[in-house]
């Protein structure tokens, strides 16, 4: 059902979008991840959307039209619409936005909406976790996996109406978490003790777990117009390297580096080598940094990496680790305020990087933008 809202919000894209802009801010931020020479380092601008209303995200959650509203005014890092008002240096993207539960539903999950929050995922039972593994990768037209592909077709018919919206606009891939923590999802914090108490369960869980996501990814595909060169990804309001964001937060902040390499790195690089055709992958996870990340991180196929957190960890020595491998950081300061770019300046940072920061309103950012390109291109 097509909302009056909907339309204006609509028409104030097709109005005000830059095309030739939209243009010029996705090669920056691809050249900005394959660390070639650029002007400036590529900012995104986040402040919250004034002058049109969000759907309460229960409406949203089943209905497209709402959620393609809410996505557009913001999508989990970015607002599509604040970056057509300050033109930064964000390409415009909206997603499926069902939570972090969508692979886990399709092994038999239930999400649920409280208080306007993102959905919270109820775990299954270890006979009933070990009865959906058993049954192998399941069908993906059916939990959230069928509001997800109902979603985006949506989204495609809806945006066609509008051609210069639809053209700038990046459907970009749901969030399907990584390995371990659809694990950690779909069995509760449980999955730490069956480390111990039921092995083979876990290594036969994360089989079927990383064969899903590498299909499900695949499955909708046809659906995104992510892609850019055929070997990045727009993603959470970044450019991704590779095909995937594979999230970690769960691995990399409860397990050892033991146990981090055997429920986790060794299923990462599974699904960054299935996709090396398409540039590998990327990785998020939020939290402290620890010393043993990097070595378990790396991986010939990974090509940028994301910190949730990146006010918890060291700019320096991220960056000059993560330059060695050409794996990009993007991202970074999410969480910050305008003098987090300070470092950033201070350590005469390049290329190599995609960077946010959150300001009061939109004229704040238009400053911000403005002296951030003056101060990298002198």
């Amino acid at each position: 059902m097509r909302l009056p809202e909907v339309d204006k919000l609509l028409a104030y894209f097709e109005e005000n979008v830059d095309l030739e802009h939209i243009e010029k801010i996705e090669q920056l931020n691809y050249d900005a991840l394959n660390y070639k020479d650029i002007l400036f380092l590529p900012l995104t601008i986040r402040t919250t959307p004034e002058g049109f209303d969000r759907f309460p995200l229960e409406d949203a959650f089943d209905n497209p039209e709402k959620m393609l509203n809410n996505e557009l005014l913001s999508s989990t890092f970015h607002s599509s619409y604040n970056s057509v008002r300050t033109k930064d240096h964000c390409a415009l993207q909206i997603r499926s936005n069902h939570g972090i539960g969508i692979i886990a539903s399709l092994f038999g999950c239930e999400s649920s909406i409280f208080n306007n929050e993102m959905p919270w995922v109820s775990h299954i039972t270890l006979e009933e976790a070990k009865k959906a593994f058993k049954r192998g990768i399941p069908e993906f037209n059916k939990g959230l996996g069928k509001k997800v592909t109902e979603t985006y077709q949506y989204y495609h018919e809806r945006l066609k109406e509008y051609p210069k919206t639809y053209q700038a606009i990046r459907i970009t891939q749901p969030d399907m978490q990584g390995p371990y923590d659809i694990f950690h999802l779909v069995v509760g914090n449980d999955c730490f003790l069956y480390h111990y108490d039921h092995p083979e369960f876990c290594k036969e869980a994360l089989e079927v777990i990383t064969e899903t996501y590498i299909r499900f990814r695949e499955f909708v595909d046809p659906l995104l117009t992510d892609s850019y060169n055929n070997d990045s990804v727009f993603v959470h309001g970044f450019l991704c390297g590779g095909k995937v964001l594979l999230k970690n937060d769960t691995a990399a902040i409860n397990l050892s580096q033991e146990m981090y390499h055997n429920y986790e790195t060794i299923w990462d690089a599974r699904i960054f080598e299935h996709f090396a055709g398409y540039g590998g992958g990327s990785l998020h996870y939020c939290g402290l940094e620890r010393d043993w990340h990097y070595g378990e991180m790396i991986d010939k196929n990974l090509r940028s990496i994301n910190f949730g957190n990146s006010e918890m960890h060291s700019l320096e020595k991220a960056y000059n680790f993560w330059k060695q491998n050409k794996v990009a950081i993007v991202g970074w300061g999410v969480n910050q305020d305008p003098g987090n770019l300070e470092e950033v300046y201070k350590f005469n940072i390049q290329t190599g990087m995609q960077l946010m920061t959150i300001v009061d309103d939109v004229e704040q950012g238009k400053d911000i933008l403005k002296l951030h390109e003056e101060r990298m291109a002198s």
